[in-house]
């Protein structure tokens, strides 16, 4: 039971070094764990047809959205616990993981709302083809109907983040991966449901992984953070506390599913073959962003903790330790894309038409990943310190005010290659400015704190 839970305590006192490790190693295996999750539906969906695994790309702005409001919701309860845990108010912590829960039901609502009354509109924007609305809409709305293991995983997981435990939310990620592995093919292949399987799939592992998460919440990291629903009532001051951060976050994520349905869009102009490539790079570059992801979600409760202590040295040291691992995971991926396009198509078991697409577009995709670690780590370590919204400054200014106009510029003059030099640019156009952002962020706030002696 030892190695399960992580004393909240050693997000203040023990050497960074080994902290990160023990904190972030859990959560980049369950990111590795969730990229596959999210990758095997393109695997097993592309070997139906090219219209399915378009309908699963056009799925993304909505898995996106619910992930939006899922990850704001555990952000502000991250950020909340251990802030509490590192100003000596545990008490707190324990009403933020009983309202954020609250504030989650309302989350599913929204999806199920969304499943009943807004899937055939939502697929009505990019394609008039009968097939690919079919399948769409069979794909999205189960996906929707069935939100709350999504939801309700990811609120599991920032409690016990935000308590010091991330091995409980690594065994949920492998029990949802493991899951998923089985009922693809399972529902896929063995009882012909096509897409309707993949669906079902991808919800029902979400759920079992809820159900750990869950477990892990309420009996094993007990010793950590109690979370009691008898007595509570809604509190409106932690949920204006969740919220303060939460909701930035969510915007910033929903701002990038509402630009990943635009660029669907101007892709769609060119076939839905282009949406599957594009699809299918989302889909396996996840193994080179949600690792990075991991590595933030571990460094996400030491410099909450730091924040609440004003603890300035361990602050800027757990960040910079973040970089440096953040950037081998994306040039890793990186070079991956660049050198070995056709073995990422292989994964999607691409057609010709797809390689003749593809191969150019993984490579200038690539690119991005050369950079995307670096900026990810700097955007996400504002929130910690109750400044969700320079991260959604940065998310409004990457996706709206470079992105969209950058592929609809390059793709004019040069056709769909100008799309992917559209995102290749934007995202170092980016970097520049989340490092000015950086900059200000340390001179304003982490330079006037009094440095202790550790």
């Amino acid at each position: 039971m030892k190695f399960l839970e992580t004393s909240s305590l050693k997000l203040g006192t023990e050497p960074i070094g080994k902290l990160m490790f023990t904190m972030a190693t859990p959560s980049v295996v369950a990111m590795i764990m969730q990229a596959l999750y999210s990758t095997v539906d393109s695997m097993f969906v592309g070997r139906i047809s090219a219209t399915s695994l378009a309908a699963i790309t056009l799925a993304y702005p909505v898995t996106m959205f619910c992930g939006a409001m899922s990850t704001g919701i555990g952000v502000g309860i991250n950020s909340s616990i251990s802030r509490n845990l590192g100003a000596g108010t545990p008490e707190k912590s324990s009403k933020a993981a009983v309202n954020g829960m609250a504030i989650g039901i309302v989350s599913v609502l929204i999806m199920i709302l969304f499943g009943l009354f807004g899937v055939r509109p939502f697929l009505g924007l990019y394609t008039s083809d009968p097939d690919l609305i079919r399948d769409g809409i069979i794909y999205i709305r189960t996906i929707s109907l069935l939100a709350f293991g999504q939801i309700f995983t990811q609120i599991s997981f920032s409690i016990l983040q935000g308590s010091g435990n991330m091995v409980i939310p690594l065994l949920s990620q492998i029990a949802g991966a493991v899951s998923v592995l089985v009922l693809d093919p399972l529902l896929i292949l063995v009882f012909h449901m096509g897409i309707q399987g993949a669906g079902l799939a991808s919800s029902f592992a979400q759920i079992i992984s809820m159900c750990v998460g869950m477990y892990g919440v309420f009996v094993i990291n007990r010793s950590n953070l109690q979370v009691k629903f008898r007595g509570s009532r809604p509190d409106k001051a932690i949920m204006a506390d969740i919220l303060s951060v939460g909701i930035p976050s969510m915007l910033t994520q929903a701002t990038t599913s509402v630009v990943s349905g635009i660029t669907n869009k101007i892709i769609s102009v060119y076939g839905s073959t282009a949406i599957s490539v594009y699809g299918g790079f989302s889909k396996i570059s996840n193994f080179g962003i949600l690792p990075v992801f991991g590595v933030t979600r571990g460094m996400t409760p030491i410099l909450g903790y730091s924040y609440g202590a004003k603890n300035r040295e361990r602050f800027i040291q757990t960040r910079r330790i973040a970089l440096v691992c953040a950037f081998i995971i994306s040039t890793t991926a990186a070079l991956f894309f660049v050198l070995l396009p056709n073995v990422a198509l292989d994964m999607i078991g691409a057609n010709e038409e797809m390689r003749a697409i593809g191969m150019s577009a993984y490579r200038i995709l690539g690119t991005t990943l050369f950079v995307s670690g670096v900026s990810i780590v700097l955007a996400q370590s504002f929130p910690p310190a109750k400044r969700s919204y320079l991260t959604m400054i940065y998310t409004i200014a990457r996706q709206v005010g470079i992105l969209i106009p950058f592929c609809m510029l390059f793709s004019r003059k040069y056709g769909l290659p100008g799309v992917w030099m559209g995102y290749a640019l934007t995202d170092y156009a980016a970097l520049g400015i989340v490092f000015v952002m950086t900059y200000a962020f340390r001179k304003r706030v982490l330079d006037k704190w009094t440095v202790p002696n550790n």
